[in-house]
């Protein structure tokens, strides 16, 4: 009988062992639903239930493994890096412990997607580490996640081991894991970065025929943000090839598309590279409205921008009241069931206390920002005045420094002209005459040319270019427009300077030669590029003879050069001349692919 008992006893154990499991199976598989719903509260209970050392029932290590690494996720959403980090190493001590290779590979790539934003190097390690261990396996999704992740790693213009040769290799790798499993839409992804990574290296075949490769992809995926934006990059690859018309036919299809899917970024950039396309097949008018519908959308995009960015804090602050009020109520119920009837009147005189604090907080914050708005005014007239003085004292050190380069280089010249002419032999003193006048005109010219770049040095593009509109305007022989968008703050020297000159050159040719009635000149900054356009209803000139003969278009061309950028001239006989000069600011522009660019693996 004992023996019975004893036998009866052990198989009941066993059942209530598998049907703790089984629950404890259930309980991860509803966390997980919860993470992906975003009830991320809801899902740390649960996973807390399976890894606390104090649970009755002790999961499986593996179950307990994977529940530390979603739990790691699930903290790295919720803002929590220091408990995120403890709960990925848990997980992969367990993980090394029985031997779990597939587990350890998905919390190596978290790490090191974790890594990415701070230490790259870290990340680089954690992602080679997880590479290492898929050697051994057959789970083809992960490698190519992976090799994937660290193509873009090695693709980054902040990483400083950045590679191009060596992002290649990791998405030819990735490309064949993912054909392996028939994924186009990651397929259609590679294609397009693989693209972009033969752009940069200047293998423009290998460009096209990735970018196609992706285009293709996507059109049966129908994915249409993707195709409009491998369009785009195609039409790059063609402009940079000085394949005007195809690139156009490139962007026109990418316009339909983002105009369809109402992409106002990807339109902004698609018709400031249609300008430089059409001015490349001489189209000058459809180049001129289409820069003009690129400042437009500018304009509009930045407006929209604060709009949103005031919605969001107004959302934000909405949100931040209700919860407020909410757990106040809560508080308060709590408060009146747990004591209504014995301490009533203690409660109203607590209400009334709050009301008071809270009236007296709130005319204590009125007082206190009246003050800070009174401190506020009176620095900033301070400052206005230092700053006016700064001002007046630049301005009388520069009348005294030009008063002394006129009396004491111009002035003495001209008295030398008079003297000359008081001079009985007039016929002799002729040449000298002649010879001290072209020496005044000279330091004439000297004395305006370190007016003009102390003027630029000084108060930067935007202030020289306006006093030298403001000039020929006065002069009244020529009118002449200038119009400036987005040129908010000061660029480096070299790119000023150059710009000016630049810009002067096309003025002096434009008031010697092309016997004009106008000049149009507009200047456009984007986030990456500086845009200027200049024209003039002269007699103009054949491009293609004048191109390399004069010292005026030699010296624009090596200045362009100079500071990276790009010109191009439309003009002909009896039809003015239109210039438009590209010069870059900052890295050349890389549309997004996908905003989750770091894939993670739960």
């Amino acid at each position: 009988m004992k023996r019975i008992l004893i036998f009866f006893f052990i198989i009941l154990t066993s059942f209530e062992g598998i049907y703790c499991q089984d629950h404890l199976d259930s309980i991860y598989e509803k966390a997980k639903q919860y993470r992906r719903a975003n009830k991320l509260d809801s899902a740390e209970i649960l996973y807390l239930q399976i890894t606390s050392s104090k649970n009755k029932h002790q999961p499986s290590k593996l179950l307990k493994a994977n529940a530390l690494n979603s739990l790691g996720l699930l903290y790295l959403s919720k803002g929590e890096q220091k408990k995120a980090l403890e709960s990925y190493y848990n997980s992969i001590k367990i993980s090394i412990e029985i031997n779990n290779k597939s587990g350890l590979v998905n919390t190596y790539n978290n790490l090191a997607n974790y890594y990415l934003a701070d230490n790259k190097k870290i990340a680089l390690e954690y992602y080679r580490k997880a590479i290492d261990l898929l050697s051994s396996l057959e789970e083809y999704k992960k490698n190519a996640v992976i090799n994937m992740n660290i193509g873009l790693l090695y693709s980054s213009n902040d990483f400083e081991m950045m590679n191009y040769d060596s992002a290649v290799y990791y998405y030819l790798n990735a490309l064949e894991s993912f054909q392996a499993t028939n994924d186009s839409s990651n397929l259609s992804l590679l294609y397009n970065n693989l693209g972009f990574l033969y752009e940069k290296k200047e293998n423009y075949s290998a460009s096209i025929e990735n970018y196609n490769k992706s285009i293709n992809l996507k059109s049966e995926l129908e994915d249409l943000h993707g195709l409009a934006t491998s369009r785009l990059n195609l039409g790059n690859v063609y402009l940079k090839q000085n394949r005007f018309k195809e690139s156009l036919e490139q962007y026109e299809k990418s316009l339909e598309l983002s105009e369809s899917i109402g992409d106002s970024n990807l339109k902004m950039h698609l018709y400031s590279n249609m300008v430089k396309a059409k001015m490349g097949i001489g189209a000058v008018e459809e180049a001129s409205l289409l820069f003009q519908k690129y400042n437009n959308l500018r304009d509009s995009l930045f407006d929209q921008d604060k709009m949103e960015e005031i919605k969001d804090l107004e959302t934000r602050y909405e949100t931040a009241r209700k919860e407020e009020e909410i757990r106040a109520q809560r508080i308060a119920i709590e408060r009146e069931n747990f004591q209504k009837k014995l301490f009533l009147s203690l409660s109203i005189l607590l209400v009334i206390l709050m009301l008071s604090t809270i009236w007296f907080f709130i005319q204590k914050q009125k007082y206190l920002k009246q003050l800070k708005n009174e401190e506020i005014a009176n620095m900033r007239t301070e400052q206005e005045l230092k700053e006016l003085n700064a001002m007046m004292h630049g301005q009388e050190e520069e009348r005294n420094r030009i008063a002394s380069d006129l009396h004491d280089r111009l002035g003495a010249r001209l008295s030398s002209i008079k003297l000359l002419f008081q001079s009985s032999d007039i016929p002799a003193a002729a040449d000298k005459v002649l010879q001290n006048i072209n020496e005044a005109i000279k330091e004439t010219r000297e004395i305006s040319h370190n007016l003009s770049t102390d003027l630029l040095s000084r108060f930067g593009l935007e202030t020289a270019l306006k006093d030298t509109i403001r000039t020929i305007n006065e002069a009244e022989k020529i009118k002449a427009d200038l119009s400036i968008y987005g040129l908010q703050n000061r660029l480096s020297v070299d790119i000023e300077r150059n710009i000016y000159h630049i810009i002067l050159e096309l003025i002096n040719n434009t008031i010697k030669h092309a016997k004009a009635n106008l000049i149009n000149l507009q200047i456009s900054q984007s986030e990456n590029e500086i845009n200027v356009f200049y024209e003039d209803d002269g007699v103009g000139f054949d491009v293609q003879n004048v191109a390399d003969s004069g010292m005026g278009m030699r010296s624009i061309y090596a200045r362009v050069n100079t500071i990276n950028g790009a010109v191009y001239f439309n003009s002909k006989p009896g039809g003015g001349i239109n210039v438009v000069l590209s010069i870059p600011v900052e890295s050349n522009y890389q549309p997004k692919e996908d905003e989750n660019a770091q894939s993670k693996l739960a």
